[in-house]
């Protein structure tokens, strides 16, 4: 048996917390998204109106920052976590009588967290790596 060295460990830890953000994220706005387009329904059939495309835009945004964050983890976990307090500050969770709102903030912010502690992370590595290979 191997041991494994402070930067496999640190790759490994990456490579973990990277998964369970991106999938955190991803279901998190898969899930949205159908709940938006499926209580837009009316009757048997969908409803496409501009409630309903109003309902899926806050999620299709932040589709579009998880794939930012996939690729730039720093960033896109700025964006994220920049994009939920705008959405708090909209849906006027602040004022203290909306728990639903709450619940759907929460889990943005915290994916935005992991994100910025994975590139953190890989930041730290890159240094160490880079100091070990000069030395």
């Amino acid at each position: 048996m191997t041991e494994s060295t402070y930067t496999q460990s640190v790759q490994n830890c990456v490579k973990r917390c990277r998964r369970v953000a991106r999938t955190a994220l991803a279901i998190v706005t898969v899930f949205w998204i159908l709940f938006a387009i499926f209580s837009g329904a009316d009757g048997p059939g969908l409803n496409t109106g501009p409630g309903t495309f109003n309902a899926i835009l806050p999620w299709l945004v932040i589709a579009l920052l998880w794939f930012v964050a996939w690729k730039w983890e720093i960033p896109g976990g700025l964006l994220i976590i920049a994009f939920s307090i705008f959405m708090a500050v909209r849906l006027d969770i602040f004022s203290g009588n909306s728990t639903e709102a709450l619940m759907i903030i929460t889990p943005l912010v915290m994916t935005g967290f992991m994100f910025i502690f994975i590139g953190l992370r890989i930041l730290a590595a890159k240094r160490a790596d880079a100091t070990r290979s000069s030395a």
